[in-house]
């Protein structure tokens, strides 16, 4: 497939980390081996701060996916009550980010930034949401999506400030207040803003999903992209790439979201919290593989640049397997 003339490349999703290089063996060198054996032309890492660019060998790190911090408002507006609540002291919360306030996120993205120049990456990812930690298990949001988009705008512009020369800026959706993609003139209005030439949308498909709490099969998903991607010109204008995978809540949503809610009430410490949340958020956004040929008609009717095969694996046996059915589902 093509964009605008451009091959569309297929890469895999992958954290820069010693531990994945171990599961795979071989570190990059066997990672790359991987990558040729099933003709992906690379990967989308994740570098954030914790893994040293220059130490990514012989594989093309076409894609560099910044570190998302999902309640990173609350650090931006110096709200010193949220933070505490959220961390348990303003210096644990310092210790996380790495300073203070909203000079500290400027730095620390055009720190990213420059790591995508460095690695020589195509393109850079950032996730367009907050959410307080508290929030994550209902719908009272203290920020909606118009404030946390235009907070968003104000943060971008200040990254990339006399820096418009660099890689394809990518902005990814969340089903959480901010760029849900479900408001074409709003998300319209959110790019149009952002003084950054060359910038698109990285649509992921089960953070899609997840904004209609009642998909449970691939025919559904295919349906609601036909309904709120492919039926808008803006955003098909503007979707370039596409986070690979697939999420089914549903059993969940039904049988432990009301028991993890009600653990959430009662335990305070913040350890605990924070294992909950993340329980709460992985059985939401599971990234199972897309297991259906639904994909190709999807893929037939948008022009996109990049593929990111976006699935979780817990050894290299079940990557392999996963890439093995990948590919057949792309009819690769």
């Amino acid at each position: 497939m093509y964009h605008k003339g451009i091959r569309m490349k297929r890469l895999l999703s992958f954290i820069a980390s010693d531990n994945y290089l171990d599961q795979i063996g071989d570190g990059w060198i066997g990672l790359n081996k991987i990558l040729q054996e099933h003709q992906l032309d690379g990967i989308e890492t994740m570098t954030g701060g914790f893994y040293k660019p220059e130490n990514i060998e012989i594989v093309k790190p076409v894609g560099h996916h910044l570190l998302y911090f999902p309640s990173w408002l609350h650090m931006w507006l110096e709200d010193e009550v949220e933070l505490i609540k959220e961390f348990e002291s303003l210096e644990k919360a310092v210790e996380v980010y790495g300073g203070w306030g909203r000079q500290r996120l400027i730095d620390f993205y055009r720190e990213e930034f420059l790591d995508s120049i460095k690695m020589g990456s195509e393109y850079m990812v950032f996730h367009v949401a907050h959410v307080g930690l508290d929030e994550v298990f209902g719908d009272n949001f203290k920020y909606g999506n118009k404030k946390v988009l235009t907070y968003t705008i104000d943060l971008l512009n200040e990254v990339f400030k006399d820096m418009d020369n660099g890689p394809i800026l990518l902005l990814e959706n969340l089903w959480w207040p901010g760029m849900d993609l479900l408001d074409e003139a709003e998300t319209k209005d959110f790019l149009d803003q952002i003084n950054y030439s060359n910038k698109g949308i990285m649509l992921d498909i089960s953070h899609l999903t997840l904004t209609d709490e009642n998909i449970d099969n691939f025919e559904n998903i295919e349906k609601y992209i036909e309904k709120v991607i492919l039926n808008s010109p803006t955003l098909k204008k503007h979707i370039r790439g596409i986070h690979l995978n697939a999420t089914f809540p549903l059993l969940y949503r039904k049988n432990k979201l009301k028991e993890n809610k009600n653990k959430i009430a009662v335990i305070k410490n913040r350890v605990e919290r924070y294992g909950i949340i993340m329980d709460h958020i992985t059985n939401l956004d599971s990234h199972k593989i897309y297991d259906d040929t639904s994909i190709n008609k999807i893929l037939k009717k948008l022009d996109i640049e990049y593929l990111v095969y976006e699935f979780k694996w817990k050894d290299k046996k079940e990557l392999l397997e996963n890439l093995k059915i990948q590919n057949k589902v792309l009819l690769i």
